[in-house]
């Protein structure tokens, strides 16, 4: 035979809570909706201050600029630094970036059947071998 639950005696002589059934409220319409005030639009000072951090000028915000990433051999990246170098002590500042947008949209009108040589003399005149 089994033996009697040790917890039935504290079932059986537990009353369960009477719920007496809602009454419907009367509502309005106007105590549906929940109403926040709006905060008051801060107001600018001379002494107020600035947001941390650079502001975004650069080609990362720029939407005519779209981040890719390419691979070039390692010798050729030198070359192109110190060819870089050369140019900005000469006064001619380019990145990257810019050089190789340049190549890419002249190479692209080179397809196109355009003279690349006018524009390659436009962006960095060409070295006479002759006069270096």
């Amino acid at each position: 035979m089994s033996k009697p639950s040790p917890f039935k005696k504290l079932f059986e002589t537990k009353e369960e809570p009477q719920i007496e059934p809602e009454q419907p409220k009367e509502e309005t319409i106007e105590s549906n909706v929940i109403q926040t005030p709006t905060p008051p639009t801060p107001v600018p000072t001379q002494n107020e201050p600035r947001k941390r951090g650079r502001p975004a000028t650069g080609k990362r915000s720029d939407d005519s600029w779209i981040g890719r990433t390419y691979y070039v051999k390692r010798s050729t990246d030198l070359d192109v630094e110190e060819e870089l170098l050369k140019l900005k002590r000469r006064g001619v500042e380019i990145d990257k970036s810019e050089l190789v947008d340049f190549l890419m949209a002249v190479w692209v009108k080179w397809q196109q059947g355009e003279n690349i040589d006018l524009l390659i003399d436009e962006f960095t005149p060409r070295r006479n071998s002759k006069l270096d």
